[in-house]
């Protein structure tokens, strides 16, 4: 802390900002002591208990919202021995209590497939929910929803949608914890429309860029918040379709919207694609609000 402190006073920083759990968690803990504004985190425990995968499903457990059928084990061989697996039943998810970016995540389909062992632990043994996966993202201040975003993902495009229970939910687990800074749900919704929140993100994001796109910048509304400025007015509804989808548009750039033309630019501006045959290669490998090549 002692070299963040002297870094900030050296270089006059204005706004400390987290970039991941770990980050976020050092705010949260020592952000008094790094001598500069920080931008706005939740508390320690808040944190901490929405962080872990298993510890969240307990507090939506708590606060009755929908959450799937959600185990915790040490090791492979305890989940193994189990005599509740089957109140779980078949197709579930294994995946790591802690970690970020899809590691560690798998679909199992059947008992014979499960593995034998796996380079973590503890273990979350979760119920697949079949359905959509949405995402919904909240910029808070002392329990108070100041901007949210949500959108939805398919094969062919992404569009920004509005599901009233899912802030309802949301709005209420904030309040609980008088959450400030910003916090992201993985949702599933199943055919029928019941949904199920599968896991919590009490921090940035990996695609921040897409609400950035739609005209609702995270970062700076925070900066905003620390600095008590406040106030935003609604983005547009945002709808991107599939990169693939854009390239057959170029020539007729009239028939792409606002966040479409935004969502070119940026891909287009990264140094790995050079020249039209190359973005025509390119572009229809990236994915779809990631900017990543698969």
């Amino acid at each position: 802390m002692a070299e963040i402190r002297r870094l900030c006073a050296v270089h006059d920083i204005d706004m400390v900002l987290p970039s991941c759990s770990r980050t976020t968690r050092l705010l949260t803990i020592h952000g008094a002591q790094i001598g500069a504004p920080f931008y706005p985190v939740p508390a320690q425990d808040t944190f901490d208990a929405l962080d872990d995968k298993w510890r969240f499903a307990g507090v939506c457990k708590d606060l009755d919202l929908p959450v799937p059928v959600t185990r915790r084990f040490e090791t492979m061989a305890d989940l193994h021995r189990d005599p509740e697996l089957e109140r779980i039943g078949f197709p579930l998810i294994l995946k790591p209590a802690a970690m970020s970016g899809g590691y560690g995540v798998r679909r199992i389909d059947s008992a014979e497939a499960l593995p034998e062992h796996l380079n973590y632990s503890p273990i979350i043994c979760q119920e697949y929910i079949p359905g959509e996966e949405l995402s919904s993202f909240y910029l808070c201040d002392a329990g108070r929803i100041v901007a949210s975003f949500s959108y939805r993902r398919t094969l062919t495009k992404l569009e920004e949608i509005r599901v009233p229970l899912i802030d309802e939910h949301a709005r209420r687990l904030i309040e609980h914890f008088g959450y400030r800074g910003v916090i992201g749900f993985d949702i599933r919704r199943q055919p029928d429309g019941r949904i199920a929140f599968i896991e919590c993100n009490p921090r940035f994001w990996y695609h921040m860029e897409v609400a950035m796109l739609a005209g609702l910048n995270f970062v700076t509304l925070g900066c905003r918040l620390r600095d008590a400025e406040g106030g935003l007015a609604d983005p547009e509804t945002l709808k991107i379709r599939s990169p693939r989808r854009l390239c057959g548009n170029l020539l007729t750039p009239w028939r792409l919207n606002r966040a479409e033309r935004a969502y070119l630019r940026y891909i287009i501006r990264d140094p790995a694609i050079s020249g039209w045959a190359a973005l025509q290669s390119a572009i229809g490998r990236y994915r779809l609000a990631g900017g990543q090549l698969l």
